[in-house]
């Protein structure tokens, strides 16, 4: 087996793939990136059982089809440290040697029919979304999800299907974050998954200009993104994920409308004179002016104050700052409506079209 290719071309798709490789494992099997050579062609596989890429890069020259199996750090190393604008690379029967200008390398490899099998897309039951609406569902709700592993379905963002709407929602039971976007085309899904994390950084990692459209595929176990060059196949997340539609206050009595930066900037300020302790800030409406305000002992205290219109009843209550400030971050809106429903109940912010972010009050504690 052998071929030649761009040496960076090469040191991109492998360190794109070996984002899922994970750093130990009592498999060490799965700390290599498989090789599949063809004669236009190679294709890098990785995987880490829960979490599968199959990555697709052409070549300048291929002498030699093949199939190889290489640990991954070596491979960016040699890649990452050469300065050859070319790499050849040619496999004997269990070593691998890499010629990087005047460096050469000699790599053991493995057999790469110990590598687990990766599932493979098929079109058949998949539904095609536009690529930026796709990352604008990862980038808009994959905060709002848990990262604590016990939290089980609460560590995996939910995607439902209603005809031509894709909706997805993360929550780790503080903070929700609920985007819908549209299809082309009306699609069926009819057991919403839960999606890891993990899997869908990978899919938004290895989606290039080059795909105006993907395509997913959703069944009992998996979902298989398929791009241009990638498919990346992620095992779903067990449990029970939570009815979210019943955390959407239906009513609210007190509502805030202010300019989103304004109020971001307002509890930055307020959140600088907290601690891990006391991590909270009280809001509340003085004279037609929104004041937010935090104390904590051995740091000081804050009082910042921001012009607004509001309507409605005024209710004092209390906000993790950071949750806040996490959904005006991804909140694509210069103006924002912050209703409140209660002192003890979730508070929901508007203002992107088809977007929905729910905060959850803190309890303050008493003087």
């Amino acid at each position: 087996m052998r071929f030649q290719v761009s040496r960076a071309q090469l040191l991109d798709a492998v360190t794109l793939v070996s984002t899922v490789v994970p750093p130990r494992s009592i498999k060490p099997i799965l700390q290599n990136v498989r090789l599949l050579v063809d004669p236009v062609g190679v294709t890098l596989l990785a995987t880490d059982l829960e979490v599968a890429v199959r990555y697709r890069l052409e070549v300048g020259q291929v002498t030699e089809g093949g199939d190889l199996l290489l640990p991954v750090n070596k491979l960016v190393g040699i890649l990452r440290e050469s300065v050859s604008d070319t790499v050849t690379v040619e496999a004997s029967e269990r070593s691998v040697n890499v010629r990087a200008g005047k460096s050469h390398f000699r790599i053991l490899s493995e057999d790469p029919d110990e590598f687990p099998g990766i599932p493979s897309f098929t079109d058949e039951g998949s539904f095609s979304v536009d690529r930026e609406s796709f990352r604008t569902l990862i980038r808009k709700t994959s905060f709002a999800a848990a990262r604590e592993k016990s939290r089980y379905a609460f560590n995996g963002v939910r995607l439902e299907v209603e005809g031509d709407k894709l909706r997805m929602i993360g929550t780790d039971g503080k903070k929700m974050a609920v985007k819908t976007v549209t299809l082309d085309s009306p699609a069926v899904v009819e057991r919403p998954p839960v999606i890891p994390i993990k899997g869908l950084s990978t899919m938004e990692r290895v989606l290039s200009s080059e795909d105006p459209k993907v395509r997913l595929l959703v069944d009992d176990k998996q979902v298989i993104m398929r791009s241009g060059r990638a498919e990346v196949a992620t095992r779903l997340v067990e449990g029970a994920f939570p009815r979210y539609e019943n955390v959407i206050p239906k009513e609210t009595p007190l509502r805030i409308t202010i300019e989103k930066e304004a109020l971001a900037r307002a509890f930055r300020q307020a959140a600088v004179l907290t601690n891990e302790e006391s991590k909270a800030v009280r809001m509340t409406i003085e004279d037609g002016q929104l004041v937010l305000s935090s104390r904590a002992a051995d740091v000081g205290e804050s009082k910042i104050e921001e012009p607004i219109q509001y309507e409605g009843e005024v209710i004092s209550t209390a906000f993790n700052p950071d949750y806040v400030l996490e959904g005006l971050k991804v909140m694509d809106a210069e103006q924002v409506k912050f209703c409140c429903s209660g002192k003890d109940t979730p508070a929901r912010i508007d203002g992107e079209e088809n977007y929905i972010f729910i905060v959850m009050p803190v309890t303050l504690r008493s003087g």
